[in-house]
C-alpha cells in the first residue's frame, strides 16, 4: 500500500537513500534499481518534471519494487492534491515554516485520503531560518510523518550564499536535527558517501543524492585512472 512502501525501508541507524534521476526518463529509473535504489525522488520543484511524467515515472518504480516520493514546487492544495491522487508513496512539501503549513498539509492528506492520511508519507522540507527558528513547533506537530532538512537552501536564507561549508550553517543544521530527533520524528537530509554514515549514527532515517552525484563518483575513478598514464609519460 502507498505509504507503508517507503515506511517498510526505514530502519534506525540504516538510513534510506532517495535517489532524484534528474528528469523523467523511464531508462534512467530502470538503470536505478539496477544498481540497487530503493527509494525514486521524483523532484517537481527543481528538474523539468511535469505532472503528466509522474504516473509513468511513479508505475516504472512500483515495478521494481521501489518507493516513490516527489517533491512538489508548491504547497498550494490544488496542485499537491493533483501529486497526491498519481500514486505517489510520498510527498516532500518545500518552504515550509510554520505549524499552521504543517496543518494544512495534513488537511490535504486527509482530502485525499479520506481520512486514512497513512496511505501517504507526508514530509515537510526544513530549508529557511525561519523554520529553523520554530523548528521545536513543528518538530512538535503531528500532522505531517518527517522532515527534510535543506542545508543548501538554508545557508541562502542565512545569508551565505549557498555555502554549506560555514560554522552558522552546519550549527542550524545540527540543531535542527537534534530537535527532529529529540522529538522522535523521522527526518533526512542530502549526503555524500563520506557523510551518509555520520548522519545515520545521528539518527537520519532517509538521505538524498541526485544522479548526477552518483555519476560524478563513479566517473571521476576511472577519469583518474586514464588519466594516470597520461602523466607518467
Amino acid at each position: 500500500m502507498a505509504g507503508h512502501r517507503f515506511r517498510s525501508l526505514l530502519a534506525p541507524g540504516a538510513p534510506v537513500w532517495m535517489l532524484n534521476p534528474g528528469g523523467a526518463s523511464l531508462d534512467v529509473v530502470d538503470l536505478l534499481a539496477r544498481s540497487g535504489v530503493r527509494c525514486l525522488f521524483i523532484d517537481c520543484e527543481r528538474t523539468a518534471v511535469h505532472v503528466e511524467s509522474v504516473t509513468a515515472l511513479v508505475r516504472c518504480a512500483h515495478s521494481h519494487g521501489m518507493a516513490a516520493l516527489l517533491r512538489s514546487e508548491s504547497m498550494a492544495p490544488e496542485i499537491l492534491v493533483r501529486y497526491l491522487d498519481r500514486g505517489i508513496d510520498g510527498l516532500v512539501v518545500p518552504h515550509t515554516e510554520t505549524v499552521a503549513e504543517l496543518q494544512a498539509i495534513g488537511e490535504v492528506v486527509r482530502y485525499v485520503t479520506k481520512g486514512a492520511p497513512e496511505r501517504f508519507f507526508a514530509v515537510a522540507q526544513i530549508e529557511s531560518a525561519a523554520a529553523a527558528e520554530h523548528i521545536e513547533a513543528l518538530a512538535a506537530s503531528r500532522d505531517v510523518d518527517g522532515f527534510l532538512i535543506g542545508p543548501n537552501d538554508l545557508s541562502h536564507s542565512l545569508g551565505f550564499a549557498g555555502d554549506t561549508s560555514r560554522p552558522e550553517l552546519v550549527a542550524a543544521v545540527d540543531r535542527v536535527a537534534e530537535t527532529l530527533q529529540r522529538h522522535g520524528r523521522a527526518w533526512g537530509l542530502p549526503a555524500t558517501a563520506d557523510s551518509a554514515g555520520r548522519w545515520g549514527q545521528r539518527g537520519a532515517q532517509f538521505l538524498y543524492g541526485t544522479l548526477e552525484q552518483m555519476i560524478k563518483a563513479g566517473y571521476g575513478p576511472m577519469a583518474a585512472a586514464v588519466a594516470a598514464p597520461a602523466r607518467s609519460n
